[in-house]
Parts: structure tokens; sequence; C-alpha cells
């Protein structure tokens, strides 16, 4: 049974008030401990850092990974706009070469050379149509 001044003493923090504001006391073990391992990390981190990635690369990327907060994976996760897939990603950025490369000095705006672009495509896949000498027309349906 717990005693009744106990009770009376009781007290609801505030929001955003912690009952505990320094958090879990250190003892002097603790605090060694620490000072021992940030030693120990100081003289042999980046050789075991470098052992590890030679060994066991898997292990020492999903460390790696751990390593890294949260919001920077998520926004690493979303760079590519459109939810592209990093392949589809890559042959966006392929044709952007190929078009800068074609067009090195063009003025048109992104939409212009957008359509520019898309009726060289059709065509390129268009059906010849040849002229006769007697006026008439003929598709050709030879193909290279």
């Amino acid at each position: 049974m717990t005693h009744e001044n106990s009770l009376k003493n009781l007290q609801k923090f505030q929001p955003g008030v912690s009952g505990n504001p320094h958090g879990r006391p250190r003892t002097r073990l603790s605090d060694r401990f620490v000072q021992d391992l940030a030693s120990a990390w100081e003289k042999h981190g980046p050789k075991i850092l470098e052992s590890l990635a030679k060994k066991d690369p898997r292990f020492f990327a999903d460390l790696a990974a751990r390593l890294v907060p949260k919001d920077v994976q998520v926004s690493l996760q979303q760079q590519t706009p459109g939810n592209l897939s990093p392949a589809d990603w890559s042959s966006m950025l392929a044709l952007l070469e190929g078009i800068k490369t074609a067009l090195p000095d063009d003025q048109r705006s992104p939409q212009e050379i957008a359509a520019f672009v898309g009726d060289a495509i059709r065509a390129h896949g268009a059906t010849l149509i040849e002229h006769a000498p007697n006026g008439e027309t003929a598709a050709n349906t030879d193909k290279d």
C-alpha cells in the first residue's frame, strides 16, 4: 500500500517538459567506458573500418547505412523526378545528353525541343511515299 503523502506530491508534467530533463545520470563506470571506447576508436577505428570494408563489404555497407539519419535516407530516395526507376532515370539522362550533343546551341524552350524530338521520332518511323513517273503515288514497302 502507498503512503498517503506520496500521492499528494504527484504532479502532472506540462506538455513538452520532461520529468528527467538531464536524462539518466551516468555513473563513473559508464563515463570511464565511454572515454575508453573513444580512446580505442582513435587508435584503431580507421584500421578496423578498412579491414571490415575489405573482408565483409556487405556488413560495412549495412553499418554505414545505419549511421545515415532517416531523414537523409528519405530525401535520397526521393531525388529522381517522377518516381522513375534508376534505369529509367539513367535513360533520361542519356537522352538529354544526346539532345544537347545534337543541338548544342539551340535556344528553344524545353517544350519546343520535346515537340521537335517527338516529330523527329515520328518522321523516322513514317512510311516513305514515292511518286511514280506516271504521277501515281505508292508507299515504299522496302525496308533496309
